[in-house]
């Protein structure tokens, strides 16, 4: 199983998306139930404070691969086929990933699951040893649905599939009939045919789950763990946005008034049921890798609102979309049980995995690695966190724009945390006293030095690797 002749490790990262960073048994909570994701939180480092570079999809897988923000590595929404070629809408074949980087470094390199950054047909960014990816496929033939055919199983994530619940626009959800019908099951099942192939060479395997991401599909035992009496509404969830922008007013997941509270507590407990199956298929993995020489990355694309401020999904800058879940583990080599409360940025990942490795970015990156900290035991230095995103026009409703594709920036530093909005009026969160984003203060006379300083920070860090589209903010 690879790294037997060598001291170079695997190393495995796995991928969620849109796993809330507290919705796990490591992260504090009392419900979740994740017992092979807190043994292994156990066994490693937790990151407490990590966060995406971008909180939706495709932007933010291409900055956790490339140690860019958004502004460099230029895909600046969601990948789907007909954007191919479209300027924001797919990484640049130029760009350089930790696939490329390991691949030239003799590694082994694999993917299973969404790709979601362009071609996803083809394999490409290093992955040429097993590229067995799903969804975004356009005309060619999709290896999941085509594995619900040959098994004569139905495909319960086809549009129009029978047996979902969905109030009002919040996640739709429902239970499968057959095993064999969950994609992060068929995820974890190519993950294993991978990494049991036999060879010489260190390999790095990227397990990209789909899950929790809607559609919400769970075996059936599994939503009975969890009680709907016992699902803990959002204090935020009937959010007035009371002098936060206007956007937030309209957005596509903003939650209707129709939905009640029971019904958002039903859809909560199959949420929690999803993240209960991904951690008992992550463990099915981690059991194969149990004794070899691999660094195991565990996180998640991006958050999931699940009901703060009043919306469910993403793409706000608010902490339940940007914050992240960030295990690492590295048996005999990382410390166990360490729980690092410095914040790790987005494009912090891909070099700190690449010095694992033994190697650097070959070209400049935003992203610094924290490895040799963390590997003594010792807190990272402190920076500031970004994340950038495009207007949820560009998003959800197709706009063009070129200016539409690059139309926030988010800093955090310390406990202060502003977002400069493009098109709307700014916000300023202060954390500490206001750790629920319920007071937007960016009109406050006495913060307004507080603000030209985090704008000259968000104008330094877009003009290190671009500035790109972001130019706005100089």
């Amino acid at each position: 199983m690879g790294s037997t002749m060598t001291s170079r490790p695997n190393i495995v990262l796995i991928m969620c998306d849109q796993m809330r960073w507290d919705a796990a048994g490591f992260a504090g909570s009392s419900i979740v139930q994740t017992p092979h994701l807190d043994r292994l939180a156990a066994s490693g480092v937790c990151f407490e404070n990590a966060y995406c570079a971008s909180p939706v999809c495709s932007p933010a897988r291409a900055s956790w691969l490339t140690g860019l923000y958004p502004h460099a590595h230029l895909q600046l929404r969601n990948y789907g086929p007909k954007r191919m070629g479209e300027f924001g809408g797919y990484l640049p074949h130029d760009r350089i990933t930790i696939g490329d980087m390991l691949k030239r470094a003799g590694y082994r390199c694999g993917i299973v699951g969404p790709w979601h950054l362009g071609d996803d047909h083809r394999p490409q960014h290093g992955f040429s040893d097993f590229w067995c990816t799903y969804r975004y496929l356009g005309d060619y033939p999709d290896p999941l649905f085509d594995y619900f055919h040959t098994e004569g199983v139905e495909n319960l994530y086809r549009s129009g599939a029978p047996g979902m619940t969905q109030y009002g626009n919040i996640l739709a959800f429902g239970t499968i009939t057959d095993p064999r019908q969950q994609r992060t099951t068929w995820t974890i099942d190519r993950s294993l045919e991978f990494v049991q192939q036999q060879g010489d060479d260190p390999f790095f395997l990227f397990a990209s789950i789909k899950d929790p991401h809607p559609l919400v599909l769970v075996p059936p035992d599994l939503p009975g763990r969890y009680r709907e009496e016992d699902m803990p509404l959002p204090s935020s969830l009937r959010d007035p946005l009371d002098r936060k922008p206007e956007f937030q007013e309209r957005g596509k997941f903003r939650i209707p008034s129709t939905v009640t509270d029971d019904e958002f507590r039903r859809m909560m407990t199959y949420y929690y049921a999803l993240i209960t199956h991904i951690d008992n298929q992550v463990g099915r993995l981690l059991n194969a890798l149990e004794g070899t020489n691999t660094v195991v990355a565990f996180m998640s694309d991006h958050g999931e609102l699940l009901g703060d401020h009043g919306y469910t999904e993403k793409c706000l800058m608010y902490e339940a979309s940007v914050r992240v879940p960030c295990l690492l583990s590295w048996q005999n080599h990382l410390p166990s049980g360490f729980r690092v409360t410095t914040p790790l940025a987005g494009v912090d990942l891909m070099p700190t995995l690449l010095s694992f490795a033994g190697q650097t970015p070959e070209t400049s990156i935003d992203g610094r690695s924290v490895a040799g900290a963390i590997l003594d035991g010792q807190e990272p230095e402190r920076q500031p966190i970004f994340a950038e995103i495009a207007s949820l026009d560009a998003i959800y409703h197709n706009a063009n724009n070129p200016d539409e594709l690059a139309a926030h920036v988010m800093i955090i530093d310390d406990h202060w945390k502003y977002v400069r909005n493009r098109f709307d009026i700014d916000e300023l969160y202060d954390l500490k006293i206001d750790p629920g984003e319920m007071r937007n203060i960016a009109n406050r006379p006495e913060h307004q030095n507080r603000i030209t300083q985090m704008r000259h920070q968000i104008a330094e860090m877009v003009c290190r690797t671009g500035p790109g589209p972001y130019a706005w903010c100089l």
